[in-house]
């Protein structure tokens, strides 16, 4: 499998939500491992109060293949870096491969599509607690990266899910 194409879920292409439905439904994760990870911390960090910074955390999809009979790989990756004004002060970057079994297969779009839904979901609870044991090894005090949720992102999104869950 490649590991440097870097694979955005094609907004332009959707999916057939009966498609992805099945998808999801006929899918099992089957392993989840730490592939790669890069922790920095600058010494300035040591000094000032974690609370200061600012924390950003982004995800991307790394790669995407469906394999026969039903599998399907994903390789993803959570990073994360604090400021504190301009200066990056701390950075942790990990790449995750997740690998679900897909009953009756999928195509690569909707396999896209799960990855950047539901693998982003299952690989983050391990990315947030790869960050607590080094930061905290390194003898930073910092509060828990936030969760996250793929919750509607609007009023118009939220009755579309209702609706279509009747």
């Amino acid at each position: 499998m490649p590991k440097n194409k870097e694979v955005q879920p094609k907004r332009g292409v959707e999916v057939h939500a009966d498609l992805y439905n099945r998808v999801v439904k006929q899918t099992k994760i089957r392993s989840l491992r730490l592939l790669e990870n890069r922790f920095e911390i600058k010494p300035e960090a040591l000094v000032h109060s974690s609370e200061e910074w600012k924390k950003s955390v982004d995800f991307k999809i790394i790669d995407v293949s469906v394999k026969d009979p039903g599998g399907l790989y994903g390789i993803v990756e959570f990073s994360l870096i604090c400021k504190e004004a301009r200066r990056h002060v701390l950075s942790c970057r990990s790449n995750y491969l997740v690998h679900y079994t897909v009953d009756g297969g999928c195509d690569v779009e909707a396999g896209e599509t799960f990855i950047d839904r539901v693998g982003r979901i299952a690989v983050y609870p391990y990315f947030r607690s790869t960050v607590a044991s080094l930061t905290s090894e390194a003898g930073i005090t910092m509060p828990p990266l936030p969760v996250i949720s793929m919750a509607p992102r609007s009023l118009d999104s939220a009755a579309s899910l209702r609706s279509e869950s009747s």
